[in-house]
């Protein structure tokens, strides 16, 4: 076998993050990630592992989000015992996002339980109104299933006993300190500038006589943002594993995007409206609230009520709070002065239902921060039955919105959106602003693998190939011609469980 990969998820799509690698007899799991954005996509989480979870030996995550993160308790219950390594704010943040994903299954799975309290999901009836009641197509793949697997569609992918027996084999890791994780496998995490405890993992491989080191970037952060520090410079691997999100697009300049934000926060205020902006609740809405302080503190902005709709976003916000020796030098100088820079003051986090559901009955102008970010779900959903049908509001994507999602529709102008079975029609602005992303854009992509590029002036060399993952196809290819073209290194766009030699 000697040293392999084989790419299980996030290629040809951006999540579902999950790689296999095979040293001789060993196997170690690089990040265990849910599939999300389109029914089909979500389907995938369901399917069988490739693998037998229980030969697994190790597994390494390289951040919390839960297209990285999200499928470990699944393995888990499968039989997976192994540790789970990764940094201490990973595991921090990990923990309330595993958590909060099972309860959220099975939530779901006692709604449908409720609603069939005969069970018959084998037949095409139960089938066609569970298929009408969630607005979701059954994919064929599980149309075409023997009943009994159908129903158990309707079932938590896991429940909250998983994610417990899960925190049981976390084990933190600190940054730059390599560490054996098996017999022929080291690992040194360096941080990668995305979130909170994110971090790109090189590790050294040895079989035999045969040496090589392999670096996954995990999802590359930007330079320069808020909060983090920048994402770790590495020189030399032998392979590269690089996500490409936005391997096809460049953001616009950060001071750009500060004054998209000041200006749609003028007309709310001028209009007496809602701001209404999807965010993740670990990462994405942190920064948002630095921002939004900073401006504040500038005088750039009216001082106007924040509602954060997200009980995990503001538990993100404390684990936050308690890793300060992550931030970057601008937030720690704040901090050493006095300040708290991911607090916006006089700020509401509505953690229960009742304060979410009084939302839309406050005076007006206010700005509404609500997960998921790409309205697959969650509390802006309701929002959105508020809002959307009001001229008076703006509707502010600050993230990525994925192929086949409700978020990706009305950013691309659509006029109506269907939520709970009912046509909503789009009267509100809707506006996007690519400057606050997490992840690096095409220019800083090829920025940070120019390192590697650098090797060539050394007796080494440079990578034999640099795979490019975790991007939407066009993204993907984007990039490849980019490392071929302008950087002179072999790229190559890996298939859905294609194993790959290394040599």
């Amino acid at each position: 076998m000697a040293i392999e990969i084989q790419f299980l998820g996030a290629v040809g799509t951006v999540t579902g993050s999950q790689f296999l690698v095979s040293v001789g007899q060993r196997r170690v799991l690089v990040d265990c990630g849910m599939f999300q954005g389109s029914p089909d996509e979500i389907a995938r989480n369901r399917i069988p592992f490739a693998f037998e979870p229980a030969s697994i030996d190790a597994l390494l995550l390289t951040h919390a989000h839960l297209d990285h993160c999200g499928r470990i308790p699944a393995l888990v219950r499968a039989g997976y015992r192994g540790p789970i390594h990764a940094t201490g704010g990973t595991l921090d943040i990990g923990e309330i996002v595993l958590r909060d994903s099972a309860k959220l299954q099975e939530e779901a799975e006692n709604r449908w339980r409720r609603r069939h309290p005969v069970e018959d999901a084998a037949t095409e009836e139960a089938d066609e109104a569970a298929e009408a009641e969630t607005q979701q197509p059954m994919p064929e793949r599980l149309r075409n299933a023997r009943p009994e697997a159908r129903a158990e569609s309707r079932e938590a992918i896991y429940r909250m006993a998983d994610v417990e027996q899960t925190i049981t084999q976390f084990r933190p890791v600190d940054y730059e300190a390599a560490f054996d994780v098996i017999d022929g496998v080291r690992a040194t995490f360096h941080d990668a500038g995305h979130i909170l405890g994110s971090a790109i993992i090189e590790l050294a491989l040895r079989d035999g006589d045969q040496q090589l080191t392999v670096v996954f970037s995990g999802d590359l952060g930007r330079d320069h943002t808020p909060i983090l520090r920048d994402p770790t410079p590495i020189a030399h691997a032998d392979y590269v594993l690089v996500e490409s999100t936005y391997g096809n697009r460049e953001h616009a300049p950060q001071e750009e995007a500060t004054n998209e934000l000041v200006q749609a926060i003028s007309e709310v205020a001028d209009s007496r409206g809602v701001l209404l902006v999807p965010s993740f609740a670990v990462g994405r809405t942190q920064e948002l609230v630095w921002v939004l302080d900073e401006l504040l503190r500038e005088g750039r902005i009216p001082h106007l009520p924040l509602f954060l709709d997200s009980p995990m976003a503001s538990r993100a916000t404390d684990v936050y709070l308690r890793h300060p020796e992550e931030y970057d030098e601008e937030t720690s100088k704040l901090l050493r002065s006095g300040e708290s820079p991911i607090e916006y003051p006089g700020e509401t986090f509505t953690n229960s239902v009742e304060q979410s559901k009084s939302i839309p009955h406050q005076e007006r102008p206010i700005m509404v921060v609500a997960s998921s970010g790409m309205l697959t779900g969650g509390r802006i959903i309701h929002h959105l039955k508020d809002f959307l049908p009001d001229p008076n509001c703006t509707l502010l994507f600050i993230g990525y919105q994925g192929e086949g999602t409700l978020g990706r529709h009305l950013q691309e102008g659509g006029k109506t959106a269907r939520l709970d079975g009912q046509e909503y029609e789009v009267r509100c602005r809707v506006r996007s602003i690519s400057g606050f992303s997490a992840h690096a854009d095409e220019h800083e992509l090829a920025a940070w693998l120019s390192h590697f590029a650098s090797a060539g002036e050394r007796p080494d060399g440079m990578p034999k190939t640099i795979f490019i993952v975790h991007g939407d196809p066009d993204a993907a290819q984007a990039l490849a011609t980019q490392v071929r073209d302008r950087l002179g290194m072999h790229a190559h766009v890996p298939q859905y469980e294609e194993r790959v030699s290394l040599t």
